[in-house]
């Protein structure tokens, strides 16, 4: 493991522009379930609707109301709670130093929980939204939640009066095209992109990945399991986030 920590070093020394893309893997040491795998909230409770999306604006006060009630999917019951007690861990701690001595010019994260935020990581794209945000389905404009449990409607949007929603993207519902952008010019300029804790699958988050190797950017996976990604990476590093990422920074630092 050691051999493959100091071959990533060479690569990030060597690179101009590094990008992250973080996974539901850099969250479970703050409590966060994953959605697969053996424990993962699907697997648990069934996956959820595909047409998530079109069930909420067909009647978005029906859907916000079962929300408040608490009486929505049971796996979204779970997760809400989790996220309502998550605090940041070690690996979004290193990110974030990684970010502040500009070795990591990007973050970018499939992750709804907030935790790279709460942290104050700035270069930050949260291509899935942030549960702790609301999101017009107009115009994009966002705004923080108020309070961690939802207790009433939430009101239009103070830009352009449409409908309000949590900014974390349902089933069938598009990326929005202002994160969208962001995280393709990202990948446009990456000469080296880092895969950690994501099983790359989930899109169009994973297709940032093969974009990336398109455009000759080296890949390094960081996960404690193989993903489809995993032959295709320059580099990769077999392990928990929260324990590959504290070594990784050591090294760089040496």
């Amino acid at each position: 493991m050691r051999e493959n920590i100091l071959e990533a070093k060479k690569i990030i020394d060597t690179s101009k522009y590094v990008v992250a893309i973080t996974g539901a893997g850099i969250s479970v040491d703050s409590g966060v379930p994953t959605f697969q795998g053996t424990d993962g909230l699907w697997t648990r409770f069934g996956k959820p609707s595909l047409n998530s999306y079109s069930d909420f604006i067909k009647d978005p006060d029906k859907w916000w109301l079962k929300e408040i009630k608490y009486t929505s999917s049971p796996y979204i019951n779970e997760l809400r709670k989790t996220l309502e007690l998550a605090k940041p861990n070690i690996g979004h701690k290193i990110l974030k130093l990684m970010e502040n001595m500009d070795l990591i010019k990007m973050l970018i994260t499939q992750n709804i929980d907030g935790l790279h935020q709460d942290l104050g990581t700035n270069n930050l794209i949260e291509i899935h939204g942030n549960r702790n945000k609301f999101r017009c389905i107009s115009c994009n404009w966002r705004k923080n939640r108020e309070e961690k449990k939802i207790t009433r409607i939430p009101d239009p949007c103070m830009r352009c009066g449409k409908i309000m929603k949590f900014d974390s993207v349902m089933f069938g519902e598009p990326i929005p095209k202002d994160v969208l952008k962001s995280s393709r010019d990202s990948i446009d300029y990456a000469d080296c992109v880092l895969s950690i804790g994501t099983s790359s699958t989930v899109r169009p988050a994973a297709g940032l990945f093969w974009i990336a190797k398109s455009q000759n950017a080296k890949l390094i996976e960081i996960n404690i399991s193989p993903t489809k990604l995993t032959n295709y990476c320059d580099v990769v590093i077999n392990g928990s986030t929260s324990e590959i990422l504290p070594e990784l920074f050591e090294i760089l630092n040496n």
